[in-house]
């Protein structure tokens, strides 16, 4: 893979006094504020979110995480029902102990070489890039992930660990980073911003980056000053078919760029951004919290008032006679305190004019209309079962939550599925552990096996048995084997379900396997003959 990688002090002034990377600099840093004017535009309604949602995340308005901010929040059903909306997702998309996907050879491929030996070698190799999501922070980051992704756009930075094999996964939520659509409607820039880091530190996160002259002194002077750091990788829009993204490491304190890589081949990008659906030209996503945003508000808002109801019939109202003796100022209604009046003064409660009635709300129907929004209901037991779901209702649940997430589901498989892999496989490849042809579709192409992105096939499985079932009660169950092919047909239906087709028996085999069932049933028959 080609690199073109260059330091600060590195670079040589032409003759019109504009260094290559003062343009760099202002090259990035207009795209930069161009991305991050986007980003202001969805902050006030992503903010809400946050106060409603994920009340202990960092604040897009200067806050740091871990501060208290739960005051708006008086109903816990969206702020537990996210994280079992990403479990979920994440347990139908990419099965933790699972696999999500494998390799096949593609159209393109010769069809003279596929041989058993290929399929083979590529399923061994599904299995090794499997074993490196497994090995590595991939489940975790991915709920993180895909919690972004339930409020509009899931971003995940992928990049070789310390080791060989080893892989690193970070899930960037949107408080930290700003992105831009290109070509084809596709995101081409992402730029991650850090205001946090010292300028002695630059160097312990960034090994790579070098100094100007200015920032040495700087440092020299104060080794604690905060420096603010923006990462870009935008596309090399000079030639919009080939696969090249530029790396840029700078700081906007000191103008200057730190470090430039050329990120160059099919699987270099680190970025996967992923939008739950978006409209037209948008570079951001919209997901089920913020269309469920309504009825979580107002949830809240009901159960407030409901505390507020019953703290005023706890503590309650009252009219005094203000005789002069009596203080409200200095009393607190409590069980055992004396009020002090005079002769012929009352005390009376008084009683509220509007009755907030309990009974009538429908606090329950809210809840469930924010649980089914976020897909949670789906996979639950039926209410008050005492057995848990069947096999066939789990198949049909997940078949009725795959239909709703139709559009998902392609977007997953485009925006998620096929770059991950593409991203390992190029990891992979640079740290010797794999050589293959590419994996783009076309040579060899990436076939999803989760449940959710299966759905078509568990569809076609119930197009099949219901013709069968047709066809036994037109012609009888008797006459229905002879009507199939039926090696076919346990190929087709093994393909539907995922199972390896080496498992299954061939021609020769079973006809082998019948004729030593009938020996087996001849020799029964003789020995009960015999007795």
């Amino acid at each position: 893979m080609a690199r073109d990688e260059i330091g600060g002090d590195a670079s040589p002034v032409p003759a019109s006094g504009v260094s290559p990377l003062d343009h760099d600099y202002k090259k990035v840093m207009d795209r930069y504020k161009k991305a991050k004017g986007k980003w202001q535009n969805w902050s006030d309604i992503w903010e809400e979110i946050y106060d409603y949602v994920l009340p202990h995340r960092e604040s897009f308005f200067g806050e740091f995480a871990g501060q208290r901010r739960t005051e708006n929040i008086y109903d816990e059903t969206a702020v537990t029902g996210l994280p079992r909306f990403a479990s979920r997702l994440q347990l139908g998309f990419f099965p933790p102990n699972g696999r999500a996907f494998k390799l096949a050879p593609g159209p393109e491929y010769p069809s003279d070489m596929i041989s058993n030996q290929l399929l083979k070698e590529l399923d061994d190799i599904t299995e090794l890039l499997h074993e490196g999501l497994r090995n590595s922070n991939f489940n975790s980051e991915f709920h993180e992930g895909l919690q972004d992704l339930g409020i509009g756009t899931m971003n995940m930075l992928v990049e070789s660990g310390r080791f060989v094999g080893d892989l690193h996964f970070t899930a960037v939520p949107p408080t930290n980073i700003a992105l831009l659509s290109g070509a084809m409607d596709m995101v081409t820039d992402w730029f991650r911003w850090n205001n946090e880091c010292d300028i002695t530190d630059i160097k312990l996160r960034y090994p790579q980056a070098k100094y100007s002259p200015e920032m040495v002194n700087a440092q020299k002077r104060d080794p604690r000053r905060k420096t603010k750091l923006v990462e870009a990788t935008m596309y090399d829009s000079d030639d919009q078919f080939k696969d090249e993204f530029t790396y840029y490491l700078i700081s906007e304190t000191d103008k200057h760029v730190l470090f430039k890589k050329k990120l160059v081949g099919r699987g270099s990008l680190p970025w996967l951004t992923t939008r739950w659906s978006k409209s037209g030209m948008e570079v951001w996503g919209r997901g089920p919290i913020l269309q469920a945003m309504p009825a979580i508000k107002t949830l809240n808002l009901t159960v407030q008032l409901i505390l507020e109801n019953a703290e005023m019939a706890i503590g309650g109202a009252y009219v005094y006679d203000d005789d002069g003796v009596f203080n409200p100022d200095n009393i607190t209604i409590q069980p055992g305190t004396f009020i002090p009046r005079s002769p012929g003064s009352s005390l009376e409660s008084l009683q509220s004019p509007a009755r907030f009635d309990v009974g009538q709300l429908i606090l329950e129907d809210m809840r469930r209309n924010v649980r089914k929004a976020l897909f949670i209901d789906e996979l639950d037991s039926r209410p008050n079962a005492k057995t848990p779901l069947s096999a066939t209702e789990v198949s049909e649940r997940l078949a009725d939550v795959a239909r709703d997430m139709g559009a998902v589901a392609g977007r997953m498989q485009k925006e998620f599925l096929h770059p991950l892999v593409e991203r390992i496989v190029s990891i992979y490849k640079e740290q010797g552990l794999l050589d293959i042809p590419k994996v783009d579709g076309r040579e060899i192409r990436i076939v999803p096996v989760s449940p959710l992105l299966r759905a078509q096939d568990q569809q076609d499985v119930a197009d099949f048995v219901r013709f069968q079932q047709t066809v036994a009660g037109t012609f009888g169950p008797e006459i229905t084997p002879a009507l199939y092919n039926q090696e076919k047909v346990i190929k087709y239906l093994a393909s539907k379900f995922g199972v390896k087709e080496e498992l299954l028996a061939s021609r020769q085999e079973v006809q082998g396997n019948i004729d030593m069932a009938m020996q087996l049933m001849q020799q029964q028959q003789q020995g009960t003959l015999g007795q």
